[in-house]
C-alpha cells in the first residue's frame, strides 16, 4: 500500500502548461507558447507521437519574447537543428523548451485542429477542453492558471 502512495501523484496536481495549437494563414500549424513573466523559449520541437522520430526542431530564437511559432518556418531562429520531415504524422508531440529548463507541450492528431482555423487568431488548447478559442482568451487562461 505505501509503494502504491507513493506512486501517486499528490492531490491538488495541475495538468502540464499546454501550447495552444491552431493554423497559420497559409494551413501550416500555428502554435502559441504561453510564457510567463521573465520566461524566454530556447527551443521548440515537434515529434512523432507513436515513434518518437523528431520531425522538426529550431532553438536560438532572435527575440526574448518569441511566442507564436509556424511549423517548418525557421525564420526568427539562429539554428535549425531538424528540418521539417515530410509527409506530417497523424499524431504529434510538440514541446517548447523555456530557458529555465521547463518544457511545456501538446500532444494531438492532426483531424483535431480543423482546416478552417487557417487565418484565424483560434487556437485550440487539446490538454484542456480541445474546443477552438481565442488566441487571446487561451493566453489569459493559461497566464491565471500558470503564471
Amino acid at each position: 500500500m505505501l509503494l502504491l502512495m507513493a506512486c501517486t501523484p499528490p492531490l491538488g496536481d495541475r495538468l502540464p502548461r499546454p501550447v495552444g495549437v491552431g493554423r497559420a494563414d497559409d494551413g501550416q500549424l500555428r502554435f502559441v507558447i504561453p510564457l510567463c513573466a521573465g520566461e524566454a523559449i530556447s527551443s521548440f520541437a515537434a515529434v512523432d507521437h507513436e515513434t518518437e522520430r523528431p520531425v522538426w526542431k529550431v532553438s536560438r530564437p532572435a527575440r526574448r519574447d518569441m511566442k507564436k511559432i509556424v511549423l517548418g518556418n525557421a525564420q526568427g531562429f539562429a539554428e535549425q537543428e531538424i528540418p521539417l520531415a515530410s509527409p506530417l504524422p497523424s499524431n504529434l508531440d510538440v514541446s517548447a523548451t523555456l530557458a529555465s529548463d521547463l518544457v511545456v507541450g501538446s500532444a494531438f492528431t492532426l483531424d483535431q485542429i480543423p482546416e478552417d482555423l487557417a487565418g484565424t487568431a483560434t487556437v485550440v488548447n487539446v490538454i484542456g477542453k480541445g474546443t477552438p478559442e481565442p488566441e487571446e482568451e487561451f493566453l489569459r487562461q493559461t497566464d491565471a492558471d500558470y503564471c
